[in-house]
């Protein structure tokens, strides 16, 4: 069956963007706050400091900012110098062309046409959007860097042709994250790992891993490295970059903070059970889900996703399905935050597995079906009573039946008429279904499916 992997990470394989430095911030607070060793957050004594006074502005300077930049990395990742890899600094023109190479790629191109569908069909979008370009608005402000593990070379904004000293501090910090993610493709071939992925849910919390492991050791560069004055000044910059980026949906920017953000706090505990060997333990066994990613205990304790099914004949045989995959935790939580739920975390949090599938009849009409299961009658009973709120207090939704409240309610919004249900199914799974489509009868049919699956 086709696949839709609408995640942004699927379209650039390690972007690094202007949220690195408030990633930091986030795993030096989980950090600090824990009960772990406060050696965390120190870099390994033999690390070589970064010097910032003025350097002459030669090749060789150059060089040796940049070896003294990786031999610093290894050594606090824990990884020996991996062979040589092509590393090339670009000016903005420069970033926007691997940009646009990218977004111009025809599987690519596929996956924002399946997801543009995904999203509207779930009102995250406005209907006449662009969803190219609103990616291509939203990357081509805040991406400082690429790594790209097939062709093993990586990119960062910056100028090296004046020397060492034109390569700033944000620069230099860039610099550091890409040459983690060479490390982490050096041990662990970051294209085996994106294979190992079942689903776009299992995607997104292993690029989570990815990114949050080079957030975090770049962090401990960061702090090692530079002093106060220095960090405040960067910090005051990352925050006016983001008060001053293009509005974007919610949903798409939530999603492409989440490796940085979440990744960040994720590893920020790993690394209270032993430090960087720990975190080596999990790019063996990554998580499974983001439902891991969210919640750290879930990912020690191995709690599996359930696995749904959606069978390909739901809407009956003048429908075919265009993609099926898994949202998963952090896309059905942001999804409600979305809406207006201001409980979305609480609501999401008893997810235990899900599936959908997108349909398209011979004339063009789409429509959605999403089973999801929970770990218990309560969190089923939370979750679409939380959603049903979110839908009445949205002025861009209208219900539209008569209500059995917390179990079968309808609406019409942006992406068509929407049911919710609510049941137990033989297996004994605690079950909400939600359907998408252009007409109720449609849409009601659809979750009667979902239902008697």
């Amino acid at each position: 069956m086709p696949s839709c992997k609408w995640r942004i990470q699927v379209l650039f394989r390690s972007a690094g963007i202007k949220l690195y430095f408030l990633a930091a911030l986030v795993f030096v607070l989980v950090v600090g706050c824990s009960n772990g060793p406060a050696s965390v957050l120190t870099v390994t004594s033999t690390a070589e400091v970064i010097s910032t006074a003025v350097i002459e502005p030669t090749e060789q300077a150059v060089d040796d900012l940049l070896a003294s930049i990786e031999r610093s990395m290894e050594l606090i990742r824990g990884i020996d110098t991996p062979p040589p890899v092509e590393h090339k600094f670009v000016d903005k023109a420069g970033m926007r062309e691997r940009l646009d190479e990218e977004l111009s790629d025809p599987e690519v191109l596929g996956q924002i046409d399946h997801e543009s569908t995904l999203f509207k069909l779930l009102g995250v979008i406005p209907q006449d959007a662009n969803l190219n370009d609103i990616y291509d608005s939203m990357l081509g402000s805040q991406v400082l860097g690429l790594y790209d593990p097939e062709k093993e070379e990586f990119f960062v904004l910056g100028d090296d042709q004046s020397g060492a000293e034109s390569i700033d501090i944000e620069a230099q910090l860039t610099y550091a994250h890409e040459y983690v993610h060479r490390l982490q493709d050096a041990k662990f071939d970051l294209e085996k790992m994106k294979k190992m992925a079942t689903g776009d849910d299992m995607s997104l919390a292993i690029s989570a891993l990815i990114e949050g492991d080079a957030t975090s050791a770049q962090s401990q560069y960061m702090f090692a490295h530079y002093d106060f004055s220095e960090l405040s000044e960067l910090l005051e910059s990352a925050i006016a970059d983001q008060a001053e980026l293009t509005e974007s949906p919610y949903f798409l920017q939530r999603s492409l903070e989440f490796s940085y953000i979440n990744g960040a706090a994720f590893i920020a505990v790993i690394l209270q059970l032993g430090q960087f060997t720990a975190v080596d333990a999990v790019f063996v066994d990554p998580p499974k889900s983001t439902e891991q990613v969210l919640h750290p205990e879930k990912y020690i304790d191995q709690e599996i996703p359930i696995e749904i099914d959606i069978t390909d004949d739901a809407m009956g045989g003048d429908w075919t399905v265009q993609a099926e995959n898994v949202m998963g935790e952090f896309f059905i939580r942001t999804w409600l935050e979305s809406l207006g739920s201001e409980n979305a975390i609480a609501a999401a949090a008893g997810w235990g597995g899900d599936a959908y599938a997108v349909f398209e009849s011979e004339l063009g009409d789409t429509a959605l079906g999403l089973g999801i299961a929970w770990d218990t009658e309560n969190d089923a009973r939370e979750f679409i009573v939380e959603l049903s709120n979110s839908f009445n207090t949205n002025i861009e939704y209208s219900s539209t039946s008569n209500r059995l409240d917390g179990v079968l309610e309808a609406w019409q919004g942006p992406g068509g008429y929407i049911v919710i249900n609510r049941w137990s199914d033989d297996e004994g799974r605690f079950m909400t279904g939600i359907s998408v489509a252009t007409e109720s009868e449609l849409s009601h049919k659809l979750n009667f499916s979902l239902a008697v699956e």
